[in-house]
Parts: C-alpha cells; structure tokens; sequence
C-alpha cells in the first residue's frame, strides 16, 4: 500500500514535466503565421534548425544526465524547456525577422531535446528489466496522451489573451510538474540518507 502514492505521484509527474511545452507547442504555427510569417519561412527556417537544435539537446541533455543524475538533470532541463517558452514573447516583440525566428526555433528544439533526453532516462529507469519495453511503452503512452489532452485547450487560452500572455502562462503550467520533481527528489534524498 506504501508504493501506490509513490506511483501516483511518478504518474502525476510523467503527465505534468512537459506540459508547458506541450500547451505552447500546439499553438507555435499559428502564433508565427499571425506574426506574419509565410508557411515557406517556418518550413525553412524549421528544417534547418529543428533537427540540429533537437540533436544538440539530446546530447547536452544526455550528458546532464551522466553528470548530475536522473533527477538533478530533469530539474535543470525542466527549468530552461520552462524558460524556453518565454522566447516566444521576445518573438512576438520582434515580429517579422527570419533571424529571430531562427533563434525561436533553436532554443526551442534545443531545450525540448534537453527535457526529452532527461525524460526518457527517467521513465527507462522506472521500468522493470524484465518488462521495460513493456513498461516503457505503457509510460510514455499514459505521459503523450494525457499531455495531449491537457494542451488540447491551448487554442482556447491563446484566444483568450495576447500572444505575450499566453506564452508567459505555458511557461508557468511548467511549474506543477516542477514541484512535483522536487519532492520526488526529496523523497530519494530521504531514502538514500536511510
């Protein structure tokens, strides 16, 4: 009975550690074609730095994560993938400028790729060995589909303020599954000093 809240509490944060960049992500085309932008732009500027931005996260992310372990590393990525969200204000400031849109587009491929390499280390360590594809699968499963779901509103919030407000709210809906990791660090520091 003693491991269920524990496991309440990892589901809650599988859900939660991306939600703000899942709630901003499903409105960053719309905002830069309001902006102006032409779908030609995004494409171009997109192919470009996405992938490169997202590589060079998964490795920082991945040598955070051999540095500082599992959880250390998940509340650095988590903290800059938060802070990542507050570009897009400084884009809508800027407005119409293919060099900052690449920078928009380079932090945040690049933090997303940091916070998903810490991510999936986590939740590969959750899983049982015997089971870990299993495990894994069901995990990562369970923290999309929620995550989806959850951000489904982001086309409803985004109508409802400027674009300034409503990437300055993605960023705080990270802070939730934040404190959720600190007390999961908390709690490893407490069994570990036992």
């Amino acid at each position: 009975m003693r491991a269920q809240p524990q496991w309440l509490l990892i589901l809650a944060f599988v859900v939660l550690y991306k939600l703000g960049d899942a709630v901003a992500g499903v409105m960053t085309n719309p905002f830069y074609l309001a902006l102006g932008f032409s779908k030609s732009d995004i494409a171009a500027v997109g192919k470009v730095w996405s992938l490169v931005a997202t590589l060079i996260g998964v490795f920082i992310g991945g040598w955070l994560v051999g540095q500082a372990g599992q959880l250390r590393a998940l509340m650095i990525c988590g903290i800059l993938q938060a802070l990542s969200n507050l570009v897009f204000i400084w884009q809508a400031q800027v407005g119409v400028d293919l060099a900052a849109l690449s920078v928009t587009v380079f932090v945040e491929n690049a933090t997303g790729g940091m916070g998903t390499a810490a991510f999936v280390a986590y939740i590969s360590g959750l899983s049982q060995r015997q089971y870990s594809a299993t495990h894994y699968a069901l995990l990562s499963a369970f923290a999309a589909t929620a995550r989806t779901f959850l951000a489904s509103g982001g086309g409803w919030l985004s109508e409802q303020m400027n674009w300034e407000w409503f990437f300055g709210v993605t960023a705080l809906t990270a802070i939730p599954g934040l404190i959720l990791l600190l007390i999961l660090m908390r709690q490893a520091r407490s069994v570990e000093s036992a």
